[in-house]
């Protein structure tokens, strides 16, 4: 029998049918898709971007800067490695990780995420077990989808482009990288404009552009504080002066003790608050020289106040080589230079950092106080740092000719404070509060009375000392106070820094300025009285021009600008003719240039 036609059917091959069970290849479908989990992984940040009614808005413009950076490590990620759901998984992760630190930064401390907080990942994890931190439902979900979009490439997202094609593509996307990142994101026009009437708040500008877009921007700003500056400018402003030479009758002992976290909340009308919680810090206030000190961090980042007081400049580098301070100025003076600060020598890297600052010996738990609290405590507290600093000022002044710079940094006033229970009584604050709120203001309030006792007592012995002294005080931030400041809202406090009492609110801490006895007697100065606001990087110079001191170099060219500017805020906020304002003349602005090409160039330069 002869086979009709339909009977003939061509033999398939094992590999003809193994080819037609292959998924597509095509490098544009790869294309296609990552761009669609770009934008997934986009949406996502987006939606964590908004607080306290402020919203990214839907921009288009907006979406777009916010995407763009998603898109081109997905790129690069991809064209390296030729595998998409590599590049997936190292995207979706990479933007997960810090969209989820800028909304717990911002929950617990109220400050965003910024370029230069990748340098202090290892303090942001020792801090973060201090907080209650726990993933969102909607965070879940952005894992599942980074997941399944990888599964998804794993096997539709085969396709790339031949090696040589790839090659070009890398280099381009690099090379384009490169220019938005040093050129498109740091540009401060482009960013005022789309942040509107919400770029004079980092919080605020935030939530008002995204979160991937002001994190680059944030890394112009880093830069810029790394180098861009008028060298030539600051060199013969500040070549104008000399260090000048301390005379012999006015040398006495400096002590700066800054406490952590200590405010003055009386100042507010809190329903409830014991008048013995402020007393003893009230009566240091009167018998000292006294004011606002504005500093330029809100519940955090000590360091920033730490660092603006001993450097006399507003912006501040790594400090991996010798800095100019005024530490160094005093041992150029015959000074010798220490200090204390009773918690872990890595944290903000102030083991490496103090030396290079010019401050010797310094005392941290790791090699000191390790003795005083029990096995593998992080901290010691003001019941240990106030009487042991007393014993090693006494073996000093007994055993040492030379004056004495002590520059201290305290513990004990640091948040959270526990909202489930107080650990010492509830007499501290009374008030018509939620239990949670009654419960953190009671514990803080027993911190700030117990270090204002530890200090009375602190300059008691000082008084009885032959020696003289100088001591100077100060709050380095405002507490956190519950996340997003729901505390102080509990207690009717604005924290709204567009305006000028929201502003103060939110940075103002204080400043004393005591001498004892014998200091008194010596300089011929009561140091008594209400002093100017101030910010942290002139705080220093108001100290030496009370004792009667001309300075270094930099203080004497520093000086102007501090008579002039006396508050001058990262934000841009300044006092200008006794007036807090936000928009400063085109004379004070010139003047803030000025300022920080000088500080600038005799942070880098310094020899």
């Amino acid at each position: 029998m002869t086979p009709t036609k339909t009977d003939v059917r061509p033999a398939r091959s094992p590999a003809s049918a193994k080819k037609t069970m292959e998924l597509p290849r095509s490098p544009w479908l790869t294309l296609l898709l990552l761009l669609a989990v770009g934008v997934m992984i986009s949406g996502f940040s987006l939606a964590f971007s908004g607080s306290e009614g402020i919203s990214w808005g839907g921009s288009p413009v907006l979406f777009f800067w916010n995407t763009l950076p998603i898109l081109l490590l997905l790129g690069l990620v991809w064209l390296a490695s030729g595998l998409s759901w590599l590049a997936v998984l190292v995207t979706g992760t990479l933007i997960f990780l810090l969209t989820g630190a800028n909304y717990f930064k911002v929950m617990f401390r109220d400050d965003p995420m910024v370029w230069s907080d990748l340098f202090r990942i290892r303090e942001g994890f020792q801090m973060s077990g201090q907080y209650d931190v726990k993933l969102t439902p909607l965070m879940g979900v952005w894992i599942a989808a980074m997941i399944a979009a990888a599964v998804l490439l794993f096997f539709l997202g085969k396709g790339k482009p031949r090696a040589t094609v790839r090659m070009l593509a890398l280099t381009a996307v690099g090379m384009f990288s490169l220019v938005c990142f040093n050129y498109i994101y740091p540009n401060d026009q482009r960013y005022t404009q789309l942040a509107g009437d919400y770029a004079k708040d980092e919080g605020e500008a935030y939530a008002a552009t995204g979160i991937v877009y002001p994190f680059f921007h944030s890394a112009g700003d880093y830069m810029n504080s790394q180098g861009n500056y008028d060298e030539r400018a600051a060199r013969e402003a500040l070549n104008q002066y000399t260090d000048a030479t301390i005379p012999e009758d006015k040398k006495v002992n400096l002590i700066t003790i800054q406490l952590e976290a200590f405010a003055d909340l009386s100042v507010f009308d809190i329903d409830g608050l014991s008048p013995d919680v402020y007393k003893d810090f009230h009566d240091i206030q009167a018998a000292s020289y006294s004011g606002n000190l504005i500093t330029d961090i809100f519940a955090g980042g000590t360091t920033e106040t730490e660092w603006a007081f001993i450097t006399g400049g507003n912006r501040h580098g790594d400090f991996k080589t010798k800095t100019d301070s005024t530490a160094w100025y005093l041992k150029s003076q015959g000074y010798t230079a220490n200090g204390a600060h009773p918690c872990r020598d890595w944290f903000y890297d102030r083991k490496n950092v103090n030396p290079n600052l010019g401050l010797d010996d310094y005392l941290f738990t790791d090699n000191y106080y390790y003795q005083f609290v029990e096995k593998d405590a992080d901290v010691a507290y003001d019941d240990v740092f106030f009487p042991d600093l007393q014993n090693r000022l006494t073996e000093y002044f007994q055993t040492n000719d030379a004056p004495l710079f002590s520059f201290n940094v305290t513990y004990q006033g640091h948040g959270p404070y526990n909202t489930e229970k107080t650990y010492w009584g509830s007499e501290y604050c009374t008030g018509n509060y939620e239990p949670k709120t009654l419960n953190a203001l009671n514990n803080y309030f027993h911190l700030v009375q117990d270090t204002s006792h530890y200090v009375k007592e602190f300059m008691s012995y000082l008084d009885s000392l032959d020696e003289p002294v100088v001591l100077f005080l100060y709050g380095d931030h405002k507490p956190w106070m519950g996340n997003h400041g729901v505390i102080y809202e509990g207690m009717g406090i604005s924290l709204d820094t567009t305006t000028e009492q929201g502003f103060r609110n939110y940075y103002s801490t204080w400043y004393t300025i005591w001498g004892n006895q014998a200091a008194k007697t010596q300089l011929g100065q009561s140091f008594q009285g209400q002093g100017p606001d101030l910010s942290p990087c002139f705080l220093m110079n108001q100290v030496f021009e009370m004792i009667g001191w001309e300075g270094s170099a930099y203080m004497q060219a520093q000086r102007e600008t501090a008579h002039m500017l006396p508050v001058l805020h990262t934000t841009g906020w300044v006092e200008e003719n006794g007036v807090l304002t936000d928009s400063p003349s085109p004379a004070a602005k010139a003047r803030m240039e000025d300022f920080q090409n000088l500080s600038q160039y005799d942070r880098t330069k310094y020899e």
